[in-house]
């Protein structure tokens, strides 16, 4: 990407999150600055004053080949010393674990992480049947002492019950107490707390904007395109 997009990529997430060193035999976090030169292009100094490329340095000096060298090397400092800066191919940087999210999921990302956090109730079963399998709970002496028995033979059956869609009530207004029922199925209502009722639509029309007269081609892309409008309208109205 480009040093500008590089720029806004670290001002609106990446300054947030917490990175490790894979090659610390200890984690210790630090934060991202920036990004820098590719690490064949990217210099370290050793020796006082001799300069040798990041790959030359993990592959001669550590004797780790690198395996993305094209890709630039990552700025990384400590919160107590802000002044140093580790410069390290981004092959040897990680985003630490278990940080929290500081921004709003979208929907595509709420979707994805309901989708993981759901557990078919078979393989829910297969888990909680491996848990009793393993602990072998008739033979623990802790809840013999206590009295208590865990039947492992077979689990209690509950009758589920699927719930209706819900419905949002909008009152017109403090005169008019009729309520109006609206179904939400996909997205999210944002009223401001008033159901605004819409003018029916009898006419319609597409305008193209052109600096041109269109030609013929242009033309047929605009009656195609009218239709597909037509099919949508017809299709969710």
């Amino acid at each position: 990407i480009s040093s500008k997009d590089q720029a806004l990529l670290v001002r609106k997430l990446l300054k947030f999150l917490w990175f490790v060193m894979r090659c610390e035999a200890e984690a210790c976090q630090y934060r991202l600055k920036s990004f820098g030169r590719p690490a064949n292009q990217h210099k370290y100094i050793i020796n006082g004053n001799e300069q040798i490329t990041a790959v030359d340095y993990f592959n001669d000096i550590w004797k780790f080949p690198l395996r993305y060298p094209h890709l630039p090397v990552v700025e990384l400092y400590h919160p107590n010393d802000s002044n140093r800066l580790y410069a390290l191919p981004m092959e040897l940087v990680a985003v630490d674990e278990g940080q929290p999210n500081l921004q709003a999921l979208t929907t595509e990302e709420h979707i994805e992480a309901t989708r993981k956090a759901l557990v078919h109730p078979n393989k829910c079963y297969r888990m909680i049947q491996r848990v009793v399998d393993e602990r072998r709970f008739n033979h623990d002496s802790y809840l013999q002492k206590f009295g208590i028995i865990v039947d492992v033979n077979e689990m209690l059956l509950i009758p589920g019950r699927i719930l209706p869609l819900p419905e949002i009530k909008y009152k017109l207004s403090d005169i008019d107490q009729h309520d109006i029922i609206e179904g939400v199925q996909i997205g999210r209502w944002w009223l401001n707390k008033f159901f605004k009722k819409v003018r029916e639509i009898r006419t319609w029309a597409i305008v193209l904007v052109s600096q041109h007269k269109p030609d013929d081609q242009q033309i047929c892309l605009t009656r195609d395109f009218t239709q597909r409008i037509l099919q949508v309208l017809i299709e969710f109205l």
